[in-house]
């Protein structure tokens, strides 16, 4: 089903069809050229740290990140929502290249990186957003690691997850103006199925994030400096708490305020962005007892959300 579905977007879209597989074979031919005559810097330490971030949409993923990089001392780079099983500095380049051409300076920047002509950094950070975890972290990834970012000396998981109630309405919210907030980066799996195999993976009923895995539970990191200092030690960063209450500019900030709240972000009342939506019927359908019961585990009982049980 999914292979007929690909011929027929490729029927429909013949040159985009025709630009993808030159890439494609080009870039099998790049990567095999470099492993051939790379070997030798392979070994090479590229990163002190690496930290791979995992979260869906609307999860609080930019002001995590924003978060970790404010306190990071050194040369920090972040390469943003990237596409699972390739390269991310060549899928960056090339979306640069097709979207926003007048970057110049980014996608040569991040050409020369994917050719291997790497910035040595003492983090590198690279996030997904609404991918299969087992995508992400897929056995074709794990074997061109170095290939792709380089050698770290140090890598981790940074699972990142937000209640269902408050999580699904803000993409209900910004699915007005983008209705693709309501569907993920998987054809089997919906908005519902992805949000509890990242809770599973939370709880550690699944474990395919096997690289010193941290668990962040949003809402906790929003609400509680102690356990953000706690996420900062696990990360071995050393904790100031710096970039709280920025809103990034990534994915136009906050899908209720936008970045009217920037400098105050804490003051956001993101964890009752579902009493907003609590009676529109298509929020409703969103809930069954599977996900319910995953939500009670991690997050507990949260008020307002009894009419979806």
């Amino acid at each position: 089903m999914v292979q007929k579905s690909l011929i027929v977007k490729a029927l429909k879209k013949p040159h985009l069809a025709w630009k993808k597989g030159k890439r494609f074979l080009a870039h099998n031919l790049e990567d095999f050229i470099r492993i051939i005559t790379q070997q030798h810097k392979l070994s090479e330490i590229v990163n002190r740290k690496e930290i791979r971030v995992a979260g869906m949409k609307r999860t609080g993923n930019h002001a995590i990140i924003n978060w970790v990089k404010s306190q990071q001392n050194g040369n920090v780079g972040f390469i943003n929502n990237v596409l699972a099983n390739q390269n991310p500095y060549r899928y960056k380049y090339e979306n640069l290249q097709d979207n926003f051409p007048e970057h110049k300076w980014a996608i040569e920047n991040n050409r020369q990186q994917a050719k291997g002509n790497f910035i040595k950094r003492d983090c590198l950070i690279y996030s997904y957003e609404d991918f299969p975890l087992e995508q992400i972290a897929s056995d074709k990834f794990e074997r061109n690691h170095d290939l792709y970012l380089g050698k770290s000396a140090m890598r981790y998981d940074l699972l990142i997850i937000r209640d269902p109630f408050n999580l699904f309405a803000s993409r209900l919210k910004v699915s007005s103006k983008a209705t693709h907030f309501l569907s993920v980066n998987s054809p089997k799996k919906t908005m519902i199925d992805l949000w509890i195999d990242y809770a599973k993976e939370y709880l550690g009923e699944t474990n395919y994030l096997k690289h010193n895995k941290v668990c962040v539970n949003y809402n906790q990191w929003f609400a509680d400096v102690e356990y953000r200092r706690n996420i900062a030690e696990k990360l071995q960063i050393e904790f100031s708490d710096a970039g709280i209450d920025r809103v990034t500019s990534f994915g136009e900030g906050s899908s209720f305020e936008g970045k009217q709240f920037n400098n105050k972000a804490t003051s956001m009342d993101v964890l009752n962005r579902c009493q907003k939506v609590a009676d529109n019927p298509q929020y409703k359908q969103f809930f069954n007892q599977e996900i319910l019961k995953y939500s009670e585990r991690i997050f507990g009982h949260i008020p307002g959300t009894e009419s979806l049980n």
